[in-house]
């Protein structure tokens, strides 16, 4: 598919699931985005899973929902808790040929859609794309440099993600019959699912690509929210790989846990766009979150549950 109009023509249907957690003042900005697409809009339905909200988000979607008065956009509430359980409960109600995924805090692109199947259409097999994820400044919040400098160069690599066999969901497009073929999601996983599921269709012969000009606009986080981020993908690495391992298995975490800090560090001191000032505020940053990792690794060990957000 080469143009919109051809994308008219055959158009199939694609369901966006986004689910969403105490997060009012940033999912009408998501929603605004959706309905703007450049997509056919009987060919598309949005629906918007609320997981257990307690700051009015859900009350305000549903006010939402009704004003904008179509059956394109649906709310749902998932009252068990963690993302991966309301994006399944969102796939049980999903009619769409395929699914794609983002986030309450995103914006898409307007021809993200079409972006996307135009690169499945591409490809053969089971596959899932990995659309790309820039940031934004978000200027309700005061972010810290040290903050923009760690996301600009260290999150949501989905390129890179695409060559290891993975994907996160603030951007994932495939089939719905990939997704059902492969039961979902684990919604035990309070994080890391998203790569949890692409890594199962990857071991069993499908692949994952990569899309340029589908892209999603992610807010910059700032550095207590990439500390409480941290400490949400460490618990899902516990509750998907380490809380029944052995010994030699969670040491080999901690381990990974310094390779990472140590070669973060490397590429900092090499970058040449950066100053000294700023090479110091980046590494004493990952400093932090290297032994933000740590101890939440010895709370979870010491029988603490893994965070949800």
């Amino acid at each position: 598919m080469n143009s919109n109009n051809n994308v008219s023509i055959i158009a199939p249907k694609i369901s966006v699931l986004v689910p969403v957690y105490n997060d009012i003042g940033r999912v009408g900005q998501c929603i605004d985005r959706l309905r703007s697409i450049n997509y056919p809009r009987e060919s598309y339905e949005v629906i918007i899973i609320d997981n257990g909200s307690t700051d009015g988000t859900y009350e305000f979607l549903q006010e939402r929902v009704k004003e904008i008065e179509t059956e394109t956009f649906c709310l749902l509430q998932c009252l068990t808790p963690g993302s991966y359980a309301a994006r399944n409960e969102g796939l049980r109600v999903a009619s769409g040929d395929y699914v794609a995924f983002t986030d309450s805090d995103c914006l898409v692109s307007s021809d993200w859609l079409t972006s996307l199947l135009e690169c499945w259409n591409e490809q053969q097999d089971d596959i899932i794309v990995a659309g790309k994820v820039s940031f934004f400044s978000d200027s309700s919040k005061h972010t810290e440099q040290n903050a923009l400098d760690f996301e600009n160069m260290f999150s949501m690599k989905q390129e890179q993600n695409a060559k290891k066999g993975e994907c996160i969901t603030a951007n994932l497009f495939c089939s719905m019959s990939l997704i059902k073929k492969h039961g979902g999601f684990n919604e035990k996983l309070k994080s890391g699912g998203d790569v949890e599921f692409s890594r199962r269709v990857v071991s069993s012969g499908g692949k994952v690509v990569y899309s340029e000009k589908a892209e999603v606009l992610h807010p910059s986080r700032n550095k207590s929210e990439l500390i409480v981020k941290r400490k949400r993908v460490v618990g899902g690495t516990w509750d998907a790989e380490l809380s029944n391992a052995g010994f030699k298995r969670k040491l080999r975490f901690c381990i990974g846990l310094l390779k990472m800090f140590l070669g973060r560090t490397k590429k900092t001191c090499l970058h040449s766009g950066f100053s000294g000032k700023r090479k110091t505020g980046l590494i004493w940053l990952l400093l932090l979150i290297f032994f933000t990792s740590l101890s939440e690794f010895m709370l979870l060990q010491l029988g603490k549950e893994a965070n949800r957000s």
